[in-house]
Formats: structure tokens, C-alpha cells, sequence
């Protein structure tokens, strides 16, 4: 912490700058930490006050951010499921928005080594009939 208290630099003037108290500021911006500490500096020469994150604050919110990569690779390693009721696309086993059980997906890559299944031969019909009609229709 007295590392951290040693004289800056004046964003406005140049000067050296002295340093007054840490402050715990209200963050009013949305999906963000209510508050965060910084150490309060002025400038004697023009008196512009500079806030600065403080060192215990920025290690913490470094380690925070790789924690949340870390979450993110791990989650996307997960396979994708599709549900056949509604089909939606997600990584749960049970679908989130109609709750039955979901199928896996097949990635791009499995996709290609299986073999793409034979189509089926159509039925022959005689005497001119319409494909589209069933048997007992004629």
C-alpha cells in the first residue's frame, strides 16, 4: 500500500501530484460493481484532483476476468443439444424452454466420417398414376 501512495504525475498540468485518502466511489452505470476503491491524488501547482484505481483492486479484477475466460472455453468444450419438441439448440441435456430430453448435435467434422444414409428407391407405378396419390386412391 505505501508503494502504491508515492507521488504522480498531474493529468492536467505535469505536476507532481500528492496523495490524499483511498475513496470507495459509487458505480451507478448498469450490470456493474456498485462500488470500487481509488486513491485520491492532487496537484498542489493547479489543484486537479486525479483518482486512481488501486493496485489490490486492478490484481483482483485481472484474476476475475481470466477466471471468466476460463469459464467460457470450458463451456463452449461442451456439446450442443437440440430438442426435437420445440427445436431449440443449447448445452443442457433437458430443454429450457419445453423441458423434454434433448438429442446431441453432430459437429461439422463427425458429420463427414459417417456415411450419409442410401435414399429410399420410390415405389413404381403403372398405368399412369400420380406418385404423390396413395394406392387405394388409383
Amino acid at each position: 500500500m505505501e508503494a502504491e501512495r508515492r507521488t504522480k504525475k498531474c493529468s492536467a498540468c505535469g505536476g507532481e501530484t500528492g496523495y490524499v485518502r483511498d475513496m470507495r466511489l459509487k458505480n451507478d452505470l448498469p450490470f456493474s460493481p456498485d462500488f470500487f476503491d481509488a486513491a485520491l491524488y492532487r496537484c498542489p501547482a493547479c489543484g486537479h484532483f486525479d483518482f486512481y484505481e488501486r493496485e489490490e483492486e486492478r490484481l483482483h479484477r485481472a484474476q476475475m476476468e481470466k477466471q471468466a475466460e476460463e469459464s467460457r472455453k470450458f463451456y463452449e468444450k461442451l456439446p450442443d443439444y437440440r430438442c426435437p419438441a420445440c427445436g431449440q439448440v443449447g448445452k443442457s441435456e433437458r430443454c429450457a424452454y419445453c423441458g423434454t430430453s434433448c438429442l446431441p448435435v453432430k459437429r461439422s467434422g463427425e458429420a463427414q466420417r459417417e456415411k450419409a444414409p442410401e435414399p429410399k428407391k420410390k415405389k413404381r407405378r403403372w398405368f399412369g398414376r400420380d406418385d404423390d396419390k396413395p394406392d387405394w386412391e388409383g
